[in-house]
């Protein structure tokens, strides 16, 4: 069974990510249901870690980054087979320029 952990950049992230819904869009709703679709999404990673796709558009990268989507974003992680733990690096906004930000 694998264990996630996040780095504190993608706590960072969501933190941010749903301050901004809430606090400059005013839709808590919307923050809620992204909160929601986060959870599904981690669960599903810890179900089927390699169920995701790899991020081999982006070059050169350090890990074998996977992504999934939740609503307009990507979750990005690694796993380290060996500790049996999937980390979960950032959340970013899809439209983004991500090569650069992953570096």
């Amino acid at each position: 069974m694998y264990k996630i952990e996040y780095l504190p950049i993608a706590k960072s992230d969501m933190e941010e990510i749903i301050y901004y819904i809430i606090q400059k869009l005013k839709n808590t709703k919307a923050a809620l249901d992204l909160i929601n679709e986060f959870r599904k999404q981690e669960k599903n990673i810890l179900t089927f870690p390699y169920g995701s796709s790899i991020c081999r558009t982006i070059k050169p990268l350090k890990y074998e980054y996977r992504k999934v989507s939740a609503s307009n974003f990507y979750i990005f992680y690694v796993i380290d087979e060996n500790k049996k733990i999937i980390t979960i690096s950032r959340v970013l906004y899809q439209k983004r320029n991500i090569e650069e930000m992953l570096k």
